[in-house]
């Protein structure tokens, strides 16, 4: 699926976790793609946080999107996390999302370690609205802010099944801390204007929004060339 897509030039495979450090300790990689479920994979990324912690940029994937398990996974040195396929139908959207990563994200998770900011990227399938809110509460619960919890787990919920429907792209889930509070966004790759509806009209499109408007400090929209990113803020 990698090698098929339009980011990544040359893709190189491994038979096991021997083999791919011998490959990368030859050099000219610039990324390693790792199942963490496979024997010696966690090794292979200690191994590789290690002794490359500049050079090589590497993306896991797990089945396991429990928001607290991500983020031991990025304290372990992985720079992104994508969830596992759980079909062959849902591969061609996990590799776009690895190659939107690539292309967008390189450089930008900040250290391993930090906590203060949370990304998951997700394919365009209905498992990923029901993957976003559920790490959202425990990712809420583990800063210790459960009251803000349902908030937005409700709101995230609502700009990710925007992105799901419309944009039919891969989403990548951002959380950060602000000084006041939490900003989320939706990262997809539909540019395009989206309205607040009005929460009066049952069914009236952009209802999820006007919820959003109701709930949240403060909402938006970014617009840039490779899509848009909608978000919003809680402030405690």
């Amino acid at each position: 699926m990698l090698a098929a897509g339009t980011v990544f030039g040359a893709v190189r495979t491994a038979a096991d976790a021997g083999t791919a450090l011998e490959e990368l300790r030859d050099g000219g990689a610039d990324v390693l793609v790792v199942d963490l479920s496979l024997p010696g994979a966690r090794d292979l990324v200690d191994t590789v946080h290690a002794s490359m912690p500049d050079g090589v940029a590497v993306v896991a994937l797990s089945l396991d999107t429990d928001a607290g398990s991500v983020l031991q996974t990025y304290e372990e040195g992985v720079t992104c996390f994508v969830r596992t396929p759980r079909n062959v139908g849902e591969w061609a959207s996990t590799a776009r999302a690895i190659e939107q990563f690539w292309l967008r994200r390189t450089g930008a998770l900040g250290p391993a370690g930090t906590t203060w900011v949370f990304e998951l990227p997700l394919g365009a399938t209905a498992n990923s609205v029901r993957d976003a809110r559920r790490s959202m509460r425990r990712l809420f619960e583990s800063w210790g802010l459960a009251s803000l919890a349902e908030t937005a787990e409700l709101c995230t919920s609502e700009i990710a099944t925007n992105a799901v429907l419309h944009a039919h792209s891969p989403v990548l889930l951002i959380a950060s801390r602000t000084p006041e509070g939490v900003r989320i966004e939706v990262q997809d790759e539909a540019p395009g204007v989206v309205h607040a509806g009005s929460l009066e009209t049952a069914g009236e499109r952009g209802r999820g929004l006007a919820l959003v408007n109701a709930l949240a400090s403060s909402w938006g929209v970014d617009q840039d060339d490779g899509g848009k990113s909608v978000w919003f803020e809680l402030h405690t």
